[in-house]
């Protein structure tokens, strides 16, 4: 334990002050780690040794920042389809490590591991955050997780208890809400903990606020609210705002580069701060950087995860920068706004509400998916549209139907369609759960 939050503060202190460094300061330590982690991939991780020597590429080449767009890109479907084993690096033990899979928002989910650094690294950002926003010490910080209990009858499966839940609740402040219980019990949960700051989706707040609002309750009363994972709406801040009485700010990540910390707005709300002591992002179209006030497509780069690297990685979201400076005082650059991802509540005949998230941890696990859509056509139908992978076969439609009945229950009508392969629509937004009730 003491080891543990050693490394925790060490980090801490680390980011606490490079926040503040002068843009050319930052960009200096952003070419320091950006070499560091470069050579490291190409060393100790099997993909990138074998990518950078097909495009015939080689971190000695990297002699400026500007030197990386030589370097491929990685897509979400090179990181799908190369094993984990290959992926990351031959120092790490995976049964020391937390493995997780992204939620599968675009339709193609992606597992990564984080071993202890990251996971103290990303706690450490986490609470450079909560130290912005007024956070003391004593206070609890509650944010929504899925943690799926439904078991596929062709699969035997592991815990379903999340150990990355284990490792933030070790405190006794933090604590999961799990999407799956339901909002019935989810509101308990947090009337009962009554967490100073919580951490939430968007599409999540709005069905809290709306069961709140219907019933003239108002003892939901977080003093921070923070969003992340989708399209913060200003309509929906306002929702927040009155419903909960509280600050709401916002945030943006990705599980495979800096889960909820790629940027972040602070108190003055001039934009999102890009954590560019933690990632270094590009914003490009049609591969060249586009200037300020421009739609571009976001390519990331994890400056701290080297148990799983992920360099120069397509997030899959359009986002347009500012060349305004904050008044806060920091000089990390700001997104003006983000095009991400978007999601809908699945509300069945009973007025139950089925978070996506829910729906997506569970088709992730099911093998002979691709990508995959999930329609809700009417409140009594179902559409589960599949883009077939190499291991589909008749198991995949039995664990389908499964996953299905468990969630939806039997009197659901369920239509299941395959298709070899979604087609591609350019400038529209894939989106994986929707409802058209």
């Amino acid at each position: 334990m003491r080891i543990m939050f050693a490394r925790f503060f060490w980090y801490w202190l680390q980011l606490h002050s490079s926040q503040w460094l002068p843009i050319q300061e930052l960009e200096k330590l952003q070419f320091k780690k950006l070499k560091k982690i470069l050579s490291y991939s190409y060393e100790k991780v099997p993909f990138y040794r074998k990518h950078y020597d097909q495009h015939r590429v080689h971190p000695n080449d990297l002699k400026s920042l500007e030197d990386l767009r030589r370097f491929p890109i990685t897509t979400k479907e090179l990181a799908r389809d190369n094993p984990l084993e290959e992926r990351m690096s031959v120092d790490v033990d995976p049964s020391q490590c937390v493995t997780r899979k992204t939620s599968g928002s675009t339709g193609i989910p992606v597992s990564i591991i984080d071993d202890k650094h990251s996971l103290s690294y990303i706690d450490a950002y986490l609470f450079r955050r909560y130290l912005e926003y007024g956070y003391r010490l004593w206070e609890k910080i509650s944010r929504t997780d899925t943690h799926p209990r439904i078991e596929l009858p062709t699969l035997t499966t592991k815990k379903t208890r999340h150990e990355l839940s284990k490792q933030t609740e070790r405190t006794g402040r933090f604590r999961s809400i799990p999407l799956e219980d339901g909002i019935e019990k989810n509101i308990e949960m947090i009337k009962k903990d009554h967490p100073q700051i919580l951490m939430a989706y968007p599409s999540y707040l709005r069905v809290l606020a709306k069961v709140m609002n219907d019933r003239k309750d108002n003892s939901i009363r977080p003093r921070i609210i923070m969003t992340h994972g989708e399209v913060l709406d200003e309509s929906s801040r306002t929702l927040f705002n009155s419903t909960f009485n509280s600050q709401v700010y916002n945030g943006y990540g990705c599980i495979e580069v800096a889960p909820r910390g790629i940027a972040w707005e602070c108190k003055q709300r001039s934009g999102l701060h890009i954590n560019s002591d933690l990632v270094l992002l590009e914003v490009l179209k049609d591969g060249e950087p586009v200037s300020p006030g421009e739609r571009g497509e976001v390519v990331a780069t994890s400056l701290f995860r080297f148990s799983t690297p992920m360099i120069r990685y397509r997030i899959g979201d359009i986002c347009t920068l500012s060349d305004e400076k904050c008044s806060c005082g920091r000089e990390m650059p700001l997104i003006k706004n983000i095009d991400g991802r978007l999601v809908d509540f699945i509300e069945l005949p009973d007025g139950e509400q089925i978070s996506p998230y829910t729906v997506m941890s569970l088709f992730q696990n099911i093998p002979g998916i691709g990508r995959y859509q999930i329609i809700q056509e009417t409140k009594n139908k179902i559409v589960s549209r599949i883009e077939k992978s190499k291991e589909f076969d008749q198991t995949t439609i039995t664990n389908i139907k499964h996953v299905c009945t468990e969630l939806f229950s039997s009197d659901i009508q369920l239509e299941i369609d395959t298709v070899e392969q979604f087609p591609i629509e350019i400038g529209k937004k894939f989106r994986v759960v929707t409802s058209r009730v």
